[in-house]
């Protein structure tokens, strides 16, 4: 943070890792800025504010409730998300006014693809995510037994589908001899490649790789995506030029398909990396 700075971007849960920063973490943040560098006005990404997976240890904290940041935090969050429903593209901001209406001049001119009914639509959903919320499923392939199952809220079912999925990724990624880092919060899945052989090329060039030569991470994902018939992304497109290294074992998978989409991912993974160590 330099006397330049105008902006600090926050986003937690975070993409790609799916931390999140705890108030002791948020509030060492706001200590430096309110201290240091009253000029600088915080935008946090919280997105995946309902994807939690252990609210009692890690909860999700809007960086806005930190004693002191109200007034210097504008906070964003997205339908797309929380609805599974990000060809709407609508979102929505949350901050004092004097932010907000610098927000809005600006939106005035840059917004696309936002109808007024997905809008009312997504801010009727809104109320209707804190009531209680039932689902009913079938208990197995075949079985005419169904189990319903009532939440406190569309946000603890949606936590709890995530957290099953997550554990399918999980164990999907093991069996390719991958080591997942266990995210708690996100529907994002880092994972350490390092155990993986494969034909590194570095002369492979494309037009949207981050640097010369192709990083590692870049081409294990394209070598997996025509090889095995699962796709990753590389990492190393979060990271800025310096620290794209640090990115090079490690891929970046997502578990917010559905079921028959990761078991499938599964098998192909246990399917081509089976044969492979036999």
């Amino acid at each position: 943070i330099t006397p330049r700075t105008k902006v600090l971007l926050l986003n937690s849960p975070h993409n790609p890792t799916g931390k999140i920063f705890s108030r002791h973490e948020l509030t060492q943040i706001a200590e430096i800025l309110l201290e240091r560098h009253p000029h600088v006005t915080v935008v946090s990404d919280e997105v995946y504010e309902h994807i939690v997976f252990d609210p009692e240890k890690e909860p999700h904290i809007s960086m806005a409730t930190i004693p002191g940041m109200w007034d210097r935090t504008l906070t964003l969050s997205s339908s797309g998300k929380t609805f599974s429903c990000t060809g709407w593209k609508v979102g929505w901001a949350i901050g004092p006014e004097h932010l907000v209406k610098a927000m809005t001049a600006v939106q005035q001119w840059c917004n696309f693809s936002v109808p007024t009914p997905n809008q009312d639509a997504i801010a009727l959903s809104l109320i209707q995510a804190r009531k209680p919320y039932t689902i009913t499923t079938s208990s197995s392939e075949g079985d005419a037994q169904e189990t319903t199952t009532t939440y406190d809220s569309f946000y603890h079912y949606l936590a709890d589908d995530y957290r099953r999925k997550r554990g399918l990724l999980m164990t999907a990624l093991e069996t390719a001899g991958l080591t997942p880092i266990c995210p708690p919060g996100g529907f994002f899945i880092m994972a350490d490649t390092s155990g993986i052989d494969f034909p590194y090329d570095v002369t492979e060039e494309t037009t949207a790789m981050p640097c010369h030569p192709m990083p590692r991470d870049w081409s294990l994902s394209r070598w997996m995506t025509k090889e095995v018939g699962v796709t990753a992304i590389p990492p190393s497109a979060f990271y800025s030029p310096e620290t794209i290294p640090l990115a090079k074992n490690l891929l970046r998978f997502a578990f917010c398909k559905g079921d028959d989409t990761i078991m499938e991912g599964h098998r192909r993974l246990e399917e081509y990396f089976g044969k492979r160590n036999d």
